[in-house]
């Protein structure tokens, strides 16, 4: 598996998301680790890309959970560090299940 290729030496997998969030304007797979959260996404057609953002927890300040609309509700979780926010967002449902799990691990 490509993601193997992004653990660190011991790292395990806590808890890898059932369903894509959305980051900035692309769509990633939510990997949360022992030591960091990753945003994976593999693109492309024919040659096969991947796409990796991580956040380690030593730099986290903070995790929130958020909605917003009437219809079609969007649920936003903001992950907070001294230098960034960072936003995931997607159906409330979906991401609110997925928030619930990310805080088992932190």
């Amino acid at each position: 598996m490509p993601l193997d290729d992004y653990l660190m030496p011991g790292e395990q997998v806590k808890l890898q998301s059932a369903t894509s969030v959305h980051y900035g304007d692309k769509v990633y797979q939510v990997v949360v680790t022992d030591k960091r959260i990753l945003l994976y996404a593999r693109r492309g057609l024919l040659v096969k890309n991947d796409d990796v953002v991580t956040q380690r927890f030593t730099d986290l300040q903070g995790i929130k959970y958020q909605e917003s609309g009437l219809i079609g509700k969007r649920g936003t979780i903001r992950i907070e560090t001294m230098a960034t926010k960072t936003d995931l967002w997607g159906p409330a449902e979906e991401v609110k299940t997925l928030y619930q799990q990310m805080m088992q691990f932190m």
